[in-house]
């Protein structure tokens, strides 16, 4: 489980932003703001700023979101439509939808030697459409696909048809005094469920839960009572998926939680061993406003029991007598989820684990 030195330590949250997040497939966004050529969209990889755009022959293609001059950034709102090229603010290198730098203000004056501007493109990403709908990048190119990374949820999450489903008309963003690995942890522990969200008692079989974890995912799947019936009418889904529901993870920051018609994605970005920003969207299918603000306001509430209990935590984590006590089965997925981390950040960096 996490300790108190792994929580503020600045040095380890540097090495844990190019050594886990460098290395893992994170959720970025969605196709519903990749629809035509030059939409794009922007995120982050732990530290890195990153973008993703359609080209002007229908590819999704990702990109470093700096400029190869001065590492300016190039496209600074979440999502829009940058038209035919991308332009550098600082000194105006401009670059096409491919990446490739076309063109440099005063060039033969400012390099009178010549530039090879080929060698100059914006550093590609690797960009994965998982079902047609959502959209992942990785830097290291020595991670395994993103279908092997996600394998244990990959045939199960095919039989949801995500790509049917559509965007709610509002995502919900906030910042927290929490450290990024405190909110994961408290995102596979399914222990303290029943107690911190006990208002969702009625709707679940806590004592019935069922803990797995394998590879870069887990999950957490909770049986419903009778009476209880979520499947909009859809029998399509395997009989496990219809009786009840999972909290999943996709190693290293990313909460899924899929149901018949409705996916929730909770996403901690870490800002600092101190700050984490909560981005969560909500998909769903035929969902009219009114129930899409009942779900919002239901994930918003749950967002913030879980939030306020890890802003307590923190807060004892800095002393430097606390010592954690033993994981329970129930915290099986909570502590393969730092055991990753700790290989992570232990294992050094391939050669080439960042260039083609």
């Amino acid at each position: 489980m996490l300790q108190p030195w792994e929580v503020y330590d600045r040095d380890l949250f540097e090495l844990e932003m190019i050594r886990v997040f460098g290395r893992a497939w994170v959720w970025l966004g969605d196709t519903e703001d990749l629809q035509k050529p030059g939409d794009f969209l922007t995120g982050r990889i732990g530290a890195q700023s990153v973008l993703v755009v359609r080209t002007a022959d229908g590819e999704v293609k990702g990109f470093l979101n700096n400029c190869r001059h001065r590492a300016s950034g190039l496209l600074f709102e979440p999502a829009g439509n940058c038209g035919s090229s991308m332009t550098c603010p600082y000194h105006n290198w401009a670059y096409d939808l491919d990446g490739r730098l076309i063109g440099i203000p005063d060039k033969a004056r400012m390099y009178p030697d010549g530039v090879d501007m080929s060698q100059l493109g914006l550093v590609p990403i690797r960009i994965e459409v998982a079902w047609n709908k959502l959209v992942f990048g990785c830097l290291s190119h020595k991670t395994p696909s993103f279908r092997e990374w996600i394998a244990p949820l990959a045939e199960r999450y095919d039989t949801y048809k995500f790509e049917t489903y559509t965007r709610y008309h509002r995502d919900l963003d906030q910042e927290y005094p929490i450290n990024w690995k405190a909110f994961a942890e408290n995102s596979n522990d399914d222990y303290h469920v029943r107690f911190v969200h006990r208002r969702l008692n009625s709707q679940r079989k806590s004592m019935d839960t069922i803990v797995r974890f394998e590879g870069h995912t887990c999950s957490g799947y909770k049986p419903h009572p009778d009476g209880v019936d979520m499947t909009q009418g859809r029998t399509d889904l395997d009989p496990e998926a219809l009786r009840g529901h999972y909290a999943d993870y996709i190693y290293p920051n990313l909460t899924p939680l899929p149901y018949p018609t409705v996916l929730i994605m909770v996403r901690a970005d870490p800002i600092a061993p101190d700050r984490t920003r909560l981005f969560s969207r909500i998909y769903g299918l035929n969902r009219t406003l009114e129930q899409q603000e009942a779900d919002l306001e239901n994930l918003a509430t749950t967002n913030r029991e879980d939030t306020d209990m890890v802003t307590e935590l923190m807060r004892n984590l800095r002393s430097p007598f606390f010592r954690v006590g033993p994981a329970t089965t129930w915290e099986g997925r909570a502590a393969h989820i730092m055991r990753l981390v700790r290989e992570d950040v232990a294992t050094p960096l391939a050669a080439d684990e960042f260039t083609c």
